[in-house]
């Protein structure tokens, strides 16, 4: 199990908007300061998906449109996406965070302990 500190502030700032994912590689290298981080970072967004705590998507003209597909798939798709761009987002990643309900109740429950 993921200490739910590790994500808190994610999920947190879901509660407002939609997060990029760089928040999310950010937490995985202050968590696992040594070269494993990427498979941490593989390991808690697989996580998160699971617990149906967020869903992965891009920003469009019409909002968040979340991309299809199980945990695997959709860690995958992340993952590829992150390779190229050498694991640095802020070049043009497409993966956004939004949060689930499950997610927005769990941000609130980690603001109130």
């Amino acid at each position: 199990m993921i200490d739910e500190r590790v994500y808190a502030d994610v999920l947190i700032e879901g509660l407002d908007d939609w997060v990029p994912i760089d928040q999310l590689l950010w937490a995985a290298r202050e968590r696992v300061k040594d070269p494993s981080w990427r498979e941490f970072f593989t390991e808690l967004l697989h996580f998160l998906l699971a617990h149906d705590l967020i869903r992965i998507g891009e920003i469009a003209e019409e909002g968040f449109s979340p991309w299809g597909g199980e945990a695997d798939e959709v860690v995958r798709l992340v993952v590829e996406d992150l390779e190229g761009h050498s694991w640095e987002p802020a070049l043009g990643s497409r993966a956004w965070i939004a949060n689930t309900e499950a997610g927005d109740a769990a941000a609130r429950s980690l603001i109130d302990s």
